[in-house]
């Protein structure tokens, strides 16, 4: 009975730690860093009292890219299956931080499905395959129920107020990028029935923000260079990202011009990123399927058509700060210098030990502090990084050491408290020994000591058979000297 309870204090206490590690780690510890971060409204003039007329706030989040089984093909089906599990988990609390932030609007900067580009078999894409070969092009591209599977699991991970409007761009894991086998041709289809147009322009505070399909500008323009054309001979796709900006700039837009685009602007090689960048920088770099950075001409081009004055990208999953110089007679419009945001990716999985999403806010006319020096007003926009804890991290740097310890402990609470039955038996013994019966187990006699009849020893062989066999020994007893005086009549 001994062991009982100093095993219960063990666990009692081990669990008290782990729910005291657990809660912190996947709770209080995501609303700490959620805190740290808030909107970068001190740009502006403060109207507390008036929430009609104040600063707009944007959420942008970059590469969620959602896992699939086509995620990790080296890895076994259980092992993909538990890194999609604790992915979603880390996503869900990561969107949880975000999404408290009460935005006005929210921004995904391309790569929200990680297999959205690839092609799906007839098991994938029809609900019933036995009937797949009767089905049409038109029935093929409405039922595509896997794709159907994989959007419903995006929309249940990044859950928000419907009257909070969401925009999107498309990345290359989305649309693709370049030519392969294994992607879809009904990508694009797909990408405009779940999540909109590619290129467009949306009003917010005052601000012209502009959303342009990146991957589609670079496939375009490695048509145009394999035909070895200039942008002022080539002629525009129609409806894709360059007839579009050419549009764009014919018409008339409100500035400041802020854009976001999945793939970043082209930089040269080696330049820093600053800070809060963990890794390296982003070079540029061509692969199957995928590309770091525009091209040269392409960015120049872009910002030359848009003019923005803020660029926010994705793709590279780590955080990075450029500032791009162009010269006037290339830049008519807009400032001089462009600073372009790579935002963090808010998933675990990409590489990055503390994901990340940023934080944009957007004055309109009447919260614009004017500048002392001049008639004109000061900044209409200002943005921070917030940065999440390291999930990746915390299983390796906290819970499997706390398990290991917990074990170790566990173990030697159980290899103290252990007695062997022989040793309680010796330890009872030595106590009667001792006169020390407190621990010994209780005997009940009823009849005095002194009085309780002893057996004689010597007639104990007269009671043996010479066969061997046990006969029925009378109770021959001795009587102390005591007791016969004791029992003795008067």
């Amino acid at each position: 009975m001994a062991l009982l309870p100093k095993g219960r204090l063990v666990v009692v206490f081990l669990s008290i730690l782990w729910s005291i590690v657990t809660v912190w780690e996947e709770y209080l510890q995501f609303a700490s860093d959620g805190s740290q971060c808030q909107w970068p409204d001190h740009k502006f003039k403060s109207r507390p009292e008036d929430r009609e007329h104040r600063a707009q706030h944007v959420l942008v989040v970059a590469d969620p890219q959602i896992l699939d089984h086509r995620s990790y093909p080296g890895r076994g089906r259980f092992l993909t299956y538990l890194s999609r599990i604790i992915v979603d988990l880390n996503l869900r609390k990561n969107w949880w931080v975000a999404a408290s932030k009460k935005p006005d609007a929210v921004v995904f900067l391309g790569d929200m499905m990680d297999g959205g580009r690839f092609d799906m078999s007839e098991e994938e894409y029809v609900p019933e395959p036995a009937q797949s070969h009767e089905l049409h092009l038109a029935d093929r591209r409405a039922l595509a129920c896997r794709y159907e599977e994989y959007y419903s699991r995006f929309k249940s991970i990044f859950k928000l107020d419907p009257s909070i409007p969401q925009y999107f761009v498309p990345g290359n894991h989305d649309t693709g990028l370049g030519f392969s086998q294994s992607f879809s041709p009904y990508t694009h289809l797909r990408y405009a029935q779940h999540f909109g147009e590619k290129n467009y322009v949306v009003q917010l505070a005052n601000h012209t923000l502009t959303f342009i399909d990146a991957p589609g500008y670079v496939d375009e323009e490695s048509k145009r260079l394999g035909k070895s054309q200039t942008f002022e001979n080539w002629k525009p796709l129609s409806g894709g990202t360059l007839d579009f900006m050419k549009k764009f700039r014919q018409e008339d837009h409100p500035a400041p011009v802020i854009l976001f685009t999945h793939i970043p602007l082209y930089r040269p090689d080696g330049r820093g990123c600053g800070p809060l960048r963990e890794r390296g920088t982003i070079r540029p770099g061509v692969g199957v399927g995928y590309q770091n950075t525009l091209g040269k001409q392409s960015s120049q081009k872009l910002l030359e058509l848009l003019g923005p004055s803020l660029v926010f990208s994705g793709d590279d999953h780590d955080y990075c700060e450029h500032v791009h110089e162009l010269p006037v007679s290339r830049f008519q419009r807009g400032p001089h210098q462009v600073r372009e945001v790579t935002v963090k990716s808010l998933s675990m999985a990409m590489g990055i030990k503390r994901p990340g999403f940023q934080l944009l806010s957007l004055a309109p006319p009447e919260l614009r502090i004017p500048l002392e020096e001049s008639d004109s007003s000061g900044p209409s926009y200002d943005d921070a990084p917030c940065l999440l804890p390291d999930q990746l991290g915390t299983y390796l740097h906290v819970y499997i050491p706390l398990l290991i310890i917990s074990l170790i402990i566990i173990g030697i609470s159980q290899f103290v408290s252990y007695r062997p039955r022989s040793s309680l038996k010796y330890r009872n013994d030595d106590n009667e020994s001792r006169g020390d019966n407190s621990r010994s187990r209780p005997t009940f006699r009823l009849t005095p000591a002194n009085l309780r009849p002893r057996r004689d020893p010597s007639t104990e062989s007269s009671y043996s058979s010479s066969a061997g066999e046990s006969l029925p020994r009378p109770s021959a007893f001795v009587l102390s000297k005591g007791a016969r005086e004791r029992t003795s009549p008067i």
